[in-house]
């Protein structure tokens, strides 16, 4: 039974997400008002994702974010339920056609490659405090920089004299500053976390191999750069495209970190095949 609820929740989930994502797409093409209900789809698509990931999770016994693949669809899911809530302030449709394809791919994901546990047992407070704080700082960058991104992008329709045909279908330019701060504002303390919480606890996992030394200074980059954008924001006035470049090249940083923890598992996989040969 509980795998029969499993398999539904995610077709619902891939199906509401793909839907949701062709009517953002659909709204922002069209010069009429266009399909409604994406944010609808894009909700219900979010509640099967977190409904099939806690009885997957459930059935195999492992806690979702000491999975890679499901600490991703925690980070998709956060980012929606965050979109859906500003949405609620500010007109933002138009991230809809990052966010909706954002929680599909984790699902589709999650559902190819499984869940795998971490080789050791992770303490719960490290969880709690370094893995959940880079989780939703992910989720919250990955909203800033789409927000800088289409900054970017109505603002260079603006500048060629293209703006006509989506004119009021993709949000003002100030709109995007703002939501783009607050994103990376909210953000930036939980990834000061993040990193406090990883040097602490780096001795403990006895983490001080290379490609973790590579990861936790592209983590400290992905800090200075971020921090830098709030500071001069601040200090120096930094509006508009510049705050959009240094927001873009900070989540930059941060995916280089995440495609680090991606590709570790085969970095392990091929560590322990090499000793095995060895050892034959």
């Amino acid at each position: 039974m509980t795998a029969r609820v499993e398999l539904v929740s995610f077709l619902v989930g891939a199906l509401a997400y793909l839907a949701a994502s062709v009517m953002f797409f659909v709204k922002i093409l069209q010069r009429e008002d266009g399909l409604r209900g994406g944010s609808w789809l894009l909700g219900a698509g979010a509640l099967a994702h977190l409904v099939y990931m806690t009885l997957a999770s459930a059935v195999a016994r492992v806690c979702p974010v000491e999975s890679v693949n499901f600490a991703l669809s925690v980070a998709s899911l956060v980012a929606t339920g965050a979109f859906l809530l500003m949405r609620l302030r500010w007109s933002l449709d138009a991230l809809g056609v990052v966010v909706a394809p954002l929680g599909l791919v984790p699902l589709l994901g999650t559902r190819l490659a499984g869940l795998d546990a971490a080789g050791q047992r992770l303490p719960p407070v490290f969880l709690a405090l370094h893995v959940g704080a880079n989780l939703v700082g992910l989720a919250l960058f990955t909203l800033a920089g789409a927000s800088a991104a289409f900054y970017l992008f109505v603002e260079r329709r603006l500048k060629q004299k293209r703006f006509a045909s989506v004119a009021g279908r993709l949000p003002p330019l100030d709109t995007l500053d703002q939501v783009e701060h607050r994103f990376l504002m909210t953000g930036f303390p939980l990834l000061t976390l993040g990193i406090i919480t990883g040097t602490v606890w780096a001795h403990r996992l006895h983490i001080g191999a290379g490609s973790e030394l590579w990861r936790a200074v592209l983590s400290v980059l992905t800090w200075l750069v971020l921090g830098g954008v709030l500071l001069l924001r601040v200090a120096a006035g930094w509006r508009g495209r510049r705050a959009a470049v240094g927001t873009i090249a900070g989540l930059l940083f941060a995916l280089l970190v995440l495609v680090g923890y991606l590709v570790r598992p085969l970095q392990a996989e091929g560590t322990i095949r090499f000793r095995g040969e060895v050892s034959a």
